[in-house]
């Protein structure tokens, strides 16, 4: 199929194209308008970056290395998570006993209130 030669349309393009190439400078001016906001931008964001990277060497000098805090951190997770089972290994262990023994058991563990 041979492209379709409309002396209309390719009047209107090359219009467009000549009109684009004469208002070069109002084309350009946008660009370097562009640029200078993303300039701004990345200077801005340059800023917070700095910002972020003085506090993380606040939290480095006053705690060790983020790997030791971060380690420290897993490391009282793992015996939050080893309480957590001992003490459903107790409860179960409780429920286990028959239950007069275990009635008697919760009445010596609980706390007795002080009568003035």
């Amino acid at each position: 199929m041979a492209p379709e030669l409309n002396p209309g349309k390719i009047v209107k393009d090359l219009q467009e194209r000549a009109d684009f190439v004469l208002n070069a400078d109002k084309h350009l001016a946008e660009v370097v308008r562009l640029l200078k906001n993303t300039n701004e931008t990345l200077e801005n964001l340059n800023k917070v970056v700095g910002r972020l990277i003085g506090m993380l060497d606040e939290v480095e000098r006053r705690a060790g290395p983020i790997t030791n805090v971060l380690l420290r951190m897993d490391r009282l997770e793992e015996a939050a998570l080893n309480i957590e089972r001992a003490t459903l290994g107790v409860e179960s262990a409780m429920l286990a006993l028959p239950r007069a023994l275990r009635s008697r058991i919760q009445a010596r563990t609980k706390p007795q209130t002080e009568q003035s």
